[in-house]
């Protein structure tokens, strides 16, 4: 299907007088209904060709921590999965939030599609705020479930590394003293990663407004 229906995730939703817990279960509930007709459907056509590889880790090794504070060899851990990746901060103010809930929904979406063995990997722009318990706290706050997620961070040098590797660019931003405390912000894009079981990425998605149906049949056509 060459235009699937776009289903972005809404937070306006969840101050409607419903709770999020509701609020959420619906948008899963329309996304697996809308993701099954958009497989009914493609399952004639040519939607099930071979996506392209965008940029590949394959011949990289860095070392990252995760937010149990354990070691991470990347993508050697991820060897054999595949993993939706993005690219965030804890203290971000506007796309990181949309971001992670967007992957949290995307999270849930494929158990309710019965699509299994798909990890999820969030890499900080900030590893000098964003340490093991900050990435902890941001994934449990979020009531994110861990068993397939992982929040890295580690050296500037490493996180580099990754981010040269997908193209992607940031700076920081408006820095100043509060209090005594130094703030300030990442300019950053909202991109997100699908990659294959060797490393390869073989899609690139707008993570803030992401496309469920999009993404949920590329997942499909690299795990079948």
């Amino acid at each position: 299907m060459k235009n699937p229906s776009r289903l972005f995730f809404n937070p306006e939703s969840l101050s409607r007088g419903v709770s999020t817990g509701n609020a959420s279960t619906r948008l899963i509930t329309a996304i697996a209904a809308t993701v099954v007709l958009s497989f009914a459907v493609s399952a004639c056509s040519n939607s099930a060709k071979e996506l392209p590889v965008i940029y590949s880790f394959q011949g990289l090794h860095t070392t990252f921590i995760n937010e149990d504070s354990a070691k991470v060899d990347f993508p050697q851990r991820y060897t054999g999965s595949v993993f939706v990746m993005s690219f965030i901060y804890a203290h971000c103010p506007n796309v990181c939030p949309l971001t992670t809930q967007n992957l949290h929904t995307l999270q849930d979406s494929l158990a309710d599609l019965g699509i299994k063995g798909v990890k999820f990997v969030s890499v900080t722009y900030d590893p000098n705020r964003d340490t093991p318990p900050v990435l902890k706290n941001y994934a449990l706050n979020r009531g994110i479930n861990l068993s397939d997620w992982d929040f890295l961070t580690g050296s500037k040098t490493d996180i580099d590394s990754v981010l040269d590797r997908v193209k992607i660019k940031y700076n920081f931003i408006d820095s100043s003293y509060v209090k005594g405390k130094l703030v300030y912000f990442v300019h950053h894009p909202d991109e997100c990663a699908l990659v294959d079981g060797k490393g390869r990425v073989r899609g690139l998605y707008v993570c803030s407004k992401l496309n469920f149906v999009e993404i949920i049949r590329d997942i499909k056509r690299l795990k079948d």
